[in-house]
């Protein structure tokens, strides 16, 4: 009885011990089919798209042996990565791991080696208006101006850049290296507007500037000669404070000087009458005889007496008094008068 009972547990223990043990599931390794695109700059930073099967969490990758940055995996057939930099070029391994088991694609990505991509230089920006013989940055409150900037970069052709435009006031048409800028449409004269431009090619911006002068000509050059009349009829105003306002580039400002110094020492104005001045601006135009980029006419009366005699004169006729453009301002340049005197004398030296 109790051999049976021994002999029947040994068996027992025997066969428990002599169990074959259930095998656990088989996992297939990684494969690799492709990689999209297959080329990429050696700088790296290149999205790629790897193709293949057993893909699982936890997987990394390398590209030539070094580390991919921002692996995720999509699916079981599907991972997306970037491209670490690289120092050479040529075409390098692709390599997904899982759970310690590699899978390789020779050769599967090639590296191209490029040049450092240089910042666009700006050469020059203009402002020039349409205008024949107009100065360089000016414009008159609402006139339409282009504003051309030039550009050069190694790797981008002009036409390819971006190219943003910004102004204090005024309003943009067109787009690109040249656009037309109008002017705003006034404001307290004479002023200045700074305009910008932002060139972009992609990584790089640079910017440059431009000072515009703003000015509302013909009120100008109107308001200068009709200032120059008014001091010219008070004969107790000194001759060389009358003629402040015209350019010392301009001949006509000494022979003005005489002029006015020759009236006050023979005459003393009494009255005037002025009609009203019609102001013109043409650059590089005439003024009567005279070359200028503005001019005057106004219709003059004057009553003087005279010093020599004590008779009283009537001069009566018409002023043209001309205007240059110089140093960002408007000047008066020259003075002349056409008239003739009641006494039949000379008004004017």
């Amino acid at each position: 009885m109790h051999l049976r009972q021994l002999t029947v547990a040994a068996i027992a223990v025997l066969a428990a011990t002599c169990s074959p043990t259930k095998p656990g599931p088989v996992v297939d390794p990684p494969v690799i089919q492709s990689i999209t695109p297959a080329a990429g700059p050696s700088t790296g930073g290149t999205e790629v798209t790897i193709r293949g099967s057993g893909f699982a969490a936890g997987a990394t990758v390398a590209i030539g042996g070094q580390a991919a940055g921002d692996v995720r995996i999509q699916s079981a057939d599907v991972i997306v990565a970037r491209t670490p930099a690289s120092t050479i070029a040529g075409a390098v391994d692709i390599t997904v791991t899982v759970s310690g088991r590699p899978a390789v694609l020779t050769s599967g990505f090639r590296y191209e080696l490029t040049a450092p991509n240089t910042a666009p230089v700006v050469r020059s920006l203009t402002a020039q208006g349409l205008r024949p013989r107009q100065p360089a940055s000016f414009a008159d409150y609402g006139e339409i101006i282009q504003l051309t900037v030039l550009v050069e970069d190694v790797e981008t052709a002009p036409a390819q850049l971006v190219y943003q435009w910004q102004a204090c006031d005024g309003t943009f048409t067109g787009m690109g290296p040249q656009v037309d800028w109008t002017a705003p449409s006034g404001a307290t004269l004479p002023s200045t507007c700074n305009i910008q431009v932002t060139v972009t090619d992609g990584p790089h911006v640079v910017t440059r500037s431009i000072t515009v002068q703003l000015h509302n000509s013909v009120v100008e050059v109107g308001a200068l000669a009709l200032e120059f009349l008014e001091e010219f009829a008070n004969s107790a105003i000194p001759a060389e404070t009358t003629v402040r306002n015209f350019s010392d580039s301009c001949p006509g400002k000494a022979d003005e000087l005489e002029d006015v110094t020759y009236n006050r020492d023979t005459r003393i104005i009494n009255s005037h009458i002025y009609g009203t001045g019609t102001a013109t601006v043409a650059f590089g135009s005439m003024c009567r005889n005279k070359t200028a980029d503005a001019c005057v006419i106004t219709p003059v009366e004057w009553n003087s007496t005279v010093k020599s005699s004590g008779l009283i004169e009537v001069a009566k006729g018409t002023s043209y008094i001309s205007g240059v453009y110089r140093d960002s301002r408007w000047w008066l340049c020259d003075s002349t008068y056409q008239g003739a005197s009641s006494l039949g004398l000379h008004f004017m030296r």
